[in-house]
Parts: structure tokens; C-alpha cells; sequence
């Protein structure tokens, strides 16, 4: 608990300043295509995004759908951060999402986040990020009213060329409320895409996605390979 007032306190202080009024940027990306959980599996993939960006926030809102004949990876997920004024290499951020992974035996989880991100690198050309945070989450929550806490660890890296980039991010949430009955809800969620831009607004990504519990070892089984058509498009919105 005393981590977590820590925290709040820090954002606080970091971020104590009028806002300022930036003009908003909207983008809007889609994609569809196939994933594979292994050589006998294929299913269907897609995604969807909206993104609104100024010069100091950040906001998106994304849907995930990895669907197999008996499987089902489906998550929603919103993120907001902003960028502090006083030591811009810093950000703070908020994640609400919801997901339902029949792949490790999640019915339906309502998870939540918030923390601060360190710019490790911010380019043109891409940029590193380092994210800690407490998150919290509630597994089958219209059953269950009980939270479990975590401590959240994040990194991403992201890299753009010409017609090439790519995409890492890692995030562990570490159990640190009980552990009810041995089971440790500790997870480790790899994310990694490789991105070919070949015609105006349409890319070809190839990536793959996997949960780890803390509790079991490596499964090559329960990865997802996934190829997909891309088409992203600014928005013309204006606030």
C-alpha cells in the first residue's frame, strides 16, 4: 500500500501544472489475416485501433481477436499517458482493459494499470521505453469480487526505416497481494512484430504473441503466429 500512495504522490508532483491546449491528431488502423497456435491450429486474426495524439498526451483505444475453431484470445484495451511538463522524459499512464483467453484459462479478466514511463530513447525514428507501475485485476469478476495486485514492469522498443520497422514489448505483472490456494498469478506477455510497408497506407505484418504464466514453463504450443494485412489512415477530426 505504502508503494502505491508513493506513487500517486510522485505523478502528482511531476505533473502539477496547467494543461496546456494542443491541436489533437486522430489515426485509425485495421488489419485482418490469419494466426496459427501450431501446425494443426489456424484461426482468424484481426485488430482495430483508434489513436488521438497532441503535443503532450496520448490515447488509444485497441481491440484484439485471435479466433480458432474451440479458442478464443479476445482483448480490449484503453491507455492514456501523458508527458510531463517539467521533465518531458517522463510520462505517466493509465490502462483499463478486458480479455478473455480460453488459451490459459482465463474466462474473463478486468485488469488495470497505472504508473510512470521513462523515454529511454525518443526519435524520429523510433523509440525505447521503460513503464513500472501497480496494476490489479479480477478474473471472472461477475463471479469473483476479489482483486489480485500486481506490480507492473514494462518495456518497449520500437524501430522504423524507410518500408521496414519493428515492434518489441514486454510487460511482467508481478503478484504481490496473497496467493490464494498455490496459484500464483504472476504473468509474462511478449508481444513482437515485423512490419513492411508496400503500398501507401497498406503494411504486411507478421508477429507473435504469447502469455506466460508465472507458475508454468516455456510452451512453444500456445504462442501465436499471426500474418496480417494493415491499412492506417489519418483522421481529419478536429476538438
Amino acid at each position: 500500500m505504502t508503494q502505491k500512495y508513493f506513487l500517486l504522490f510522485t505523478i502528482t508532483v511531476l505533473w502539477a501544472h496547467d494543461s496546456k491546449e494542443d491541436s489533437s491528431k486522430w489515426k485509425i488502423y485495421l488489419r485482418g489475416g490469419i494466426v496459427s497456435m501450431d501446425d494443426n491450429n489456424l484461426g482468424g486474426a484481426t485488430y482495430s485501433r483508434l489513436k488521438r495524439t497532441t503535443g503532450h498526451t496520448f490515447q488509444d483505444v485497441r481491440f484484439f481477436g485471435h479466433i480458432f475453431k474451440e479458442d478464443q484470445d479476445i482483448r480490449v484495451r484503453y491507455k492514456f499517458s501523458e508527458i510531463s511538463m517539467n521533465l518531458p522524459q517522463f510520462y505517466n499512464f493509465t490502462t483499463v482493459s478486458f480479455q478473455r483467453n480460453s488459451l490459459v484459462n482465463v474466462d474473463l479478466r478486468y485488469h488495470y494499470n497505472q504508473g510512470l514511463g521513462l523515454f529511454l530513447s525518443n526519435t524520429d525514428s523510433g523509440n525505447m521505453t521503460a513503464e513500472m507501475g501497480i496494476a490489479y485485476d479480477m478474473s471472472d469478476y461477475l463471479e469473483d469480487t476479489r482483486k489480485t495486485s500486481y506490480l507492473k514492469t514494462a518495456f518497449s522498443y520500437d524501430q522504423n526505416t524507410q518500408n521496414i520497422s519493428t515492434k518489441l514489448e514486454l510487460e511482467h505483472f508481478h503478484q504481490i497481494s496473497d496467493i490464494v490456494n498455490e496459484n500464483n498469478l504472476s504473468r509474462f506477455q511478449i508481444l513482437g512484430e515485423l512490419h513492411w510497408s508496400f503500398y501507401k497506407n497498406l503494411k504486411l505484418i507478421g508477429g507473435i504473441y504469447q502469455e506466460l504464466p508465472g507458475d508454468k514453463s516455456y510452451n512453444d504450443k500456445q504462442a501465436l503466429l499471426y500474418l496480417t494485412l494493415a491499412f492506417n489512415k489519418p483522421l481529419k477530426w478536429h476538438h
